[in-house]
């Protein structure tokens, strides 16, 4: 061997020397092979995490310390990069020296000779255990994040003003009815063609304010929407703007938050308040049936003891009459009504205007069978009509006269509700009160039948119709 040979060895030990050096230096495991792919060389960054000595892996052996969920597809993908010299790069479990797994990234790339040719393969495992715990965490909450928003039917909008466009997810498009390539953006102007129109115009300026560089952003409001289908929805939507800049140069840049379908709240709400007006009525009208009760049997009774017992029998049948227009509240108030009779319905609302021995109140018609929510509505009818009779028509004078009759014919229950022999009519109430869109409500809406008044002369008569299948239904 000659001086420049010698020399050559001498220069490839100490390349080797430094290499290996610097290689122990990096914070990754750093790894060769020869161009079949088998490990040729590890650092000592694989021995201090593994456990292992550097011969327990060369060849194929490091195929031992990764996960068996991975060890196979792992090495399949090895020996396929080798095969074709591409790039390689895989995600994988190696086994510490305490026996637990982590994360790592191995990426490997080929040596390539003069010509090209590959003759072995570098390569590192990166460490990312902690990258991974991250993304673990972050798919955790936004897991928690969608079951949330799921269970409280809740969807969630992005509006990027720059480009004056608003991403939806899933759920928001659900609610508009939108197509469900919104979710990749489309023009807010577009998103303002679902909103009914006496809405438009107040969530546009809405959407201004919130945007304006004086604002703090906030945004809330309720609106209808029309869906695909025609049927109309009310919607609430809060958000908040993301402004940059200071001063006169402050700007919105974007503007997020959710919306959620506020119809049943809103159809609550409306109930409420119909039943807090409803109640306001029932307590006006209370006094005035009492007052006429007290003025009825004052005139037909001999004497005080006559007349306290036979009010007394009076306010107890209003109390009754009361408990079946009372809606069912709850358990507490005792067992929900389940069925009762058109003819006992009806002679116990007017039983508190008989008088002992009188005729003048006549009830009669076929057996008819009234069950679930139909009690209600219906006794609220005949109620008010009742009252009304009391307060102004024929229960309000000694000699008046109240016909109620009905018959059945085509699955159609026809009354008839027939005043005589009390104040004369001269013309129909200028003035339709709350007692009357009730009735028209209970009767048209609830029951599906068609309520009729006709202001006769000689007293008020009043026809209705009433779908039998709607009167007998059991309510759930």
């Amino acid at each position: 061997m000659g001086p420049r040979t010698l020399r050559s060895c001498v220069a490839v030990t100490e390349n080797d020397t430094r290499f290996s050096h610097f290689a122990d230096s990096l914070p990754q495991i750093v790894w060769m092979s020869d161009l079949y792919g088998s490990y040729t060389f590890l650092n000592r960054k694989w021995a201090e995490f593994t456990g292992l000595d550097e011969r327990d892996a060369l060849g194929m052996k490091w195929i031992h310390a990764v996960h068996p969920d991975e060890a196979q597809s792992v090495l399949k993908a090895w020996k396929q990069a080798v095969a074709s010299g591409a790039q390689y790069e895989a995600e994988l479990r190696l086994r510490s020296s305490k026996g637990s797994y982590s994360w790592f990234l191995c990426r490997a790339l080929p040596e390539r000779d003069a010509a090209g040719g590959i003759v072995g393969w570098s390569g590192t495992y990166t460490d990312i255990e902690a990258q991974k715990r991250t993304e673990e965490t972050l798919r955790r909450t936004g897991e928690q994040h969608r079951l949330a928003l799921e269970a409280a039917e809740l969807g969630t909008w992005s509006i990027n003003i720059g480009t004056r466009t608003v991403t939806w997810d899933a759920q928001a498009c659900r609610l508009f009815g939108a197509p469900s390539d919104s979710l990749l953006g489309i023009l807010v102007d577009s998103t303002y063609d679902n909103i009914h129109p006496d809405d438009r115009a107040r969530v546009r300026s809405r959407v201004a304010s919130a945007q304006s560089p004086g604002s703090d952003g906030h945004y809330c409001e309720e609106f209808r929407i029309i869906k695909p289908d025609g049927t109309t929805r009310w919607i609430r939507s809060d958000g908040h703007v993301t402004f940059a800049g200071e001063g006169a140069n402050r700007h919105a840049v974007t503007m997020s938050g959710i919306c959620v379908d506020a119809t049943e709240r809103r159809a609550a709400q409306e109930a409420q308040q119909l039943l807090t007006r409803e109640l306001t009525h029932r307590v006006k009208n209370l006094f005035a049936i009492t007052s006429g009760l007290v003025s009825m049997t004052a005139r037909t009774a001999r004497d005080p003891q006559q007349m306290a017992d036979a009010l007394r029998g009076r306010l107890a049948a209003l109390s009754r009459a009361h408990e079946i227009v009372r809606p069912p509240l709850g358990p507490e108030y005792g067992p929900p009504r389940t069925a009762t009779s058109f003819a006992r319905l009806i002679e116990a609302i007017v039983a508190p205007y008989k008088q002992e021995g009188g005729d003048r109140i006549v009830v009669g018609g076929p057996e008819v069978e009234v069950a679930g929510n139909a009690i209600t509505s219906l006794a609220l009818v005949l109620h008010e009509l009742t009252t009304n009779a009391a307060k102004y028509g024929c229960l309000s004078t000694p000699t008046g006269r109240l016909s109620v009759r009905w018959d059945v014919a085509n699955d159609t229950v026809s009354l008839l509700w027939t005043e005589t022999h009390g104040p004369g009519v001269t013309a129909p109430p200028s003035f339709e009160g709350f007692g009357h869109h009730l009735a028209q409500r209970s009767i048209g809406g609830q029951l599906g039948g068609t309520l009729e008044h006709d202001w006769r002369p000689e007293g008020l008569v009043v026809r209705m119709t009433l779908p039998l299948a709607r009167l007998s239904h059991k309510a759930p």
